[in-house]
């Protein structure tokens, strides 16, 4: 089967099972409510489907490695749907924490699975270009999801749950019909991290940063702009702005990494990103927000597809599922972390602060790229 041909096949179906979770992302919330779940019960359930994702990268890792990415993928997304399908029927709120948890086993499925496929079917010199066209297939199928979906909600409560099925259930049939299966030639896999290496320690770390990136701002940054007495048509515009940012500067960043390489690409965008987050707190008109937060969309977007193109080139192709796994694992701990982290820190030093710890971790993931890369060289057998 054409090598091209099954890529857009998964880019297809990536931006077909985001749409479909873009559908009932924003709506979960709601639900809960209707059923009486106050905001710590609904932020308990929402923790328990990104704890779920977490813990289950490995083993999903693992399982990629010996069964191969196509089974792994379709039975993620298949899992997905009906476990979303679930939402439009239950009503007692321990059903909720259980189907969350179902639902976070499954994402971690198709996280692992998709990184993997796409790391295998892609050449060395075009893995990040591959990368970025997969980070726009999700930033585009996850942005036509909500819009839709309130309008489905607002028809009948039970249709984007409905909507999200059909649409997993697509993506499901699309990868079993048009992506081949790849074989790892290794089936004996005798421990979690053998055969990685010290080349994954920076694009990990860059997974991790992403992942805590993104989820503070998500969480407090609305926050942090209503406090500056922002409005919220206004903090809309800002939100999509930063959105637009990281759907646009996929692809462009990601053909400058294949070109001029991914670690200096990867050094730039750091840089750069922690000087925008030091500037985020010295002015707070709107439309410096919307400006500055578009670069940070940008800048931001490139850590996730150039760290995975990294890891891609880092190992060994029998070791690869593991890898794509240590790389989500690491996003979800940062995931995980990041508000709470975030929040504590504006609580006790100022709103201001939440740009600026976001300023120093990405700074120090600026001076790690080249220690980690000096280190490795130095670690290289010489020719004598």
């Amino acid at each position: 089967m054409n090598r091209l041909k099954a890529l857009y096949a998964i880019y297809i179906s990536v931006a077909v099972g985001y749409m479909g979770v873009g559908l009932v992302a924003p709506l979960i919330s709601l639900v809960l409510h209707e059923h009486g779940a106050n905001s710590f019960i609904v932020g308990l359930v929402g923790t328990t489907m990104f704890s779920a994702f977490t813990l289950a990268s490995f083993p999903m890792g693992r399982a990629t490695d010996r069964h191969g990415a196509k089974p792994i993928l379709v039975a993620g997304l298949s899992v997905y749907g009906f476990s979303i399908l679930l939402f439009a029927f239950i009503n007692q709120i321990w059903l909720f924490f259980a189907v969350r948890a179902i639902e976070g086993v499954a994402a971690a499925a198709i996280s692992v699975a998709t990184e993997t496929m796409i790391s295998q079917l892609s050449e060395p010199e075009e893995r990040a270009r591959r990368m970025g066209y997969y980070g726009l297939s999700v930033g585009v199928g996850w942005a036509l999801g909500p819009l839709t979906g309130a309008a489905l909600f607002s028809l009948r409560h039970w249709a984007p749950f409905v909507g999200c099925f059909v649409f997993s259930g697509a993506a499901a049939i699309l990868v079993a019909c048009s992506v081949p299966r790849v074989h790892s030639r290794d089936h004996q896999i005798p421990g979690l991290v053998s055969g990685l290496s010290a080349k994954l320690v920076t694009p990990v770390s860059g997974g991790m940063l992403y992942g805590y990136l993104m989820s503070s701002l998500v969480t407090l940054f609305p926050l942090y702009l209503n406090r500056r007495g922002v409005e919220e048509v206004q903090t809309g515009g800002i939100i999509t702005a930063v959105i637009v940012g990281t759907i646009v500067s996929q692809v462009p960043i990601a053909r400058a990494a294949d070109r001029f390489g991914k670690r200096p690409v990867l050094l730039a965008s750091a840089i750069f990103l922690s000087g925008l987050f030091w500037l985020m707190t010295m002015h707070s008109a709107p439309l410096f927000f919307v400006c500055v937060g578009a670069l940070i969309g940008a800048s931001a977007g490139s850590l996730y597809p150039v760290a995975l193109a990294i890891i891609g080139g880092s190992v060994i192709p029998e070791r690869l599922g593991t890898a794509t796994a240590l790389f989500s694992l690491a996003f979800g701990i940062g995931s995980l972390a990041g508000p709470a982290m975030s929040g504590l820190v504006m609580d006790h030093f100022g709103d201001a602060w939440l740009f600026r710890v976001a300023a120093i971790l990405t700074a120090a993931f600026s001076a790690l790229i080249p220690i980690m890369h000096v280190w490795i060289r130095s670690r290289v057998p010489r020719n004598p």
